[in-house]
């Protein structure tokens, strides 16, 4: 396995020589009249410290869907994907496509190497191959991800380390309005049952209908979808199958300079899946041991949030974030020992998330700004019986090569001060490894960061 330390040196290395091809060749590598293979990737990476040297801490609240990101990404990640389009005929309004994608990651401080996911993507689409503007695709894939960036959330993410097949474009008279189809298999290779202790896989199969970009005034659009999710039986680990569904409804809104996304979301059951990076199921049991956290015949979630950004790309961007999320685990949680239930004191079964954050970027020249988030969150956790609040603040001066709140690569060296809730002690600034706020109730970190994406 790399050493981190090398590991972030090649891949600086490796950035830096993608903005020269970016810059003298862009994303194409080959292309012809029947033929085009390029690529196109992610990465961040970067160095950064605590107080006294220890290893820059993230500051998460327990139990929160994620972190917000600026000054508080505390690793090494990226992804690189090679795409290649045999194009059927002359004018190229039919063709066939094939992607392939890894992506590696590694939290600063972590003494395990590298983590790598070969095929994060890997599948076959056919563009307009019955006539109809239609496109069809199977394989792995990002499957029209909806997210935060402040946040680094995946809000709607049904598809993610699922295999699945699916159809698009149903819908093509109307502008961008679309009606698609998906389905996908998930499995969890390492579970452990609280039954009987016995180890197997855990499959799901989640079905997607959307019905998106429908208008409903001049410069807004509604985006409505519905999921149902099946968490399959498993004799082994005498585990019964579990039902769920999915409703959710998104407004997008633009013009001239400014965009919003408000989206209100409802999981039940099955549907209720284990990270925004996956749509596998949850499993009664997430740590894998005798402690049971949810039952899927009463588990929901509702989640409301909203995305503005305001961006002149001449003095000015804000980008500000809302969310709040209520979660019902169905049970209070309880350790399971040869059939009995023996449920934990004073803890109960809701957590009630709610964030707000923003982040102000002011250009100074095409090549250098200045940014400002804040965010303030607060979080209570039945399930662990926590309750408290965290607030944090992060600067840097960013270097780029043109204005634009979304435009990269860019260079950040960053500081970044949280401060939290007594409550909250050793809960927070913890990780990654030997993080040192553990004793406190306030931590600073600094560092250097650098992304790119083409």
């Amino acid at each position: 396995m790399l050493r981190s330390s090398h590991t972030r040196l090649l891949l600086l290395v490796l950035s830096i020589s993608m903005i020269c091809l970016e810059a003298s060749y862009g994303q194409k590598l080959i292309e012809d009249n029947f033929n085009y293979f390029g690529t196109s990737g992610y990465i961040r990476t970067g160095m950064g410290q605590s107080e006294g040297g220890a290893t820059q801490a993230h500051f998460e609240m327990p139990g929160a869907l994620n972190k917000f990101s600026l000054g508080n990404q505390a690793d090494t990640y990226g992804e690189l994907e090679f795409d290649y389009t045999r194009y059927l005929n002359l004018d190229k309004s039919k063709s066939i496509d094939l992607v392939w994608m890894t992506s590696f990651y590694e939290a600063f401080g972590s003494k395990n190497g590298m983590q790598f996911d070969k095929t994060a993507q890997l599948y076959v689409r056919g563009n307009n191959l019955l006539g109809n503007k239609e496109i069809l695709w199977i394989g792995k894939r990002y499957y029209h991800r909806q997210a935060i960036h402040l946040l680094d959330k995946q809000w709607m993410n049904p598809a993610q380390t699922g295999w699945g097949l699916g159809i698009e474009n149903i819908i093509t008279h109307k502008g961008k309005e679309d009606l698609k189809f998906g389905a996908w298999a998930f499995e969890d290779k390492a579970v452990t049952s609280y039954i009987n202790q016995n180890q197997s896989v855990l499959k799901a199969f989640t079905f997607d209908a959307r019905w998106v970009h429908v208008p409903i005034t001049k410069i807004s659009s509604i985006n409505l979808a519905v999921n149902y999710s099946l968490r399959a039986q498993n004799q082994t680990l005498a585990y019964k199958n579990r039902h769920g569904y999915g409703t959710f409804a998104w407004i997008d809104t633009e013009k001239n300079n400014i965009s919003n996304t408000f989206a209100v979301l409802f999981r039940q059951g099955a549907n209720v899946a284990q990270h925004h990076w996956t749509g596998m199921s949850q499993k009664e049991n997430p740590s894998n041991s005798t402690l049971v956290q949810y039952d899927l015949t009463k588990a929901y979630a509702l989640e409301i949030n909203n995305n503005f950004l305001y961006d002149d790309f001449d003095r000015f961007a804000l980008n500000a974030i809302l969310m709040s999320v209520f979660k019902n685990f169905g049970t209070q949680p309880y350790q399971y020992q040869n059939g009995n239930r023996e449920y934990l004191d004073h803890l109960g079964n809701n957590m009630y998330w709610l964030t707000v954050g923003a982040r102000g970027m002011y250009y100074i020249n095409d090549y250098f700004k200045l940014s400002l988030e804040f965010s303030t969150e607060y979080i209570y956790n039945e399930q662990v019986n926590t309750e408290g609040n965290l607030q944090r603040i992060s600067f840097t001066p960013e270097l780029s090569l043109k204005k634009g709140f979304y435009n990269r690569p860019v260079l950040r060296p960053l500081i970044t001060y949280a401060f939290w809730s007594n409550d909250l002690l050793g809960q927070l600034g913890t990780t990654p490894t030997n993080a040192p706020y553990g004793n406190n109730t306030k931590g600073f970190t600094f560092g250097l960061q650098f992304e790119i994406w083409w």
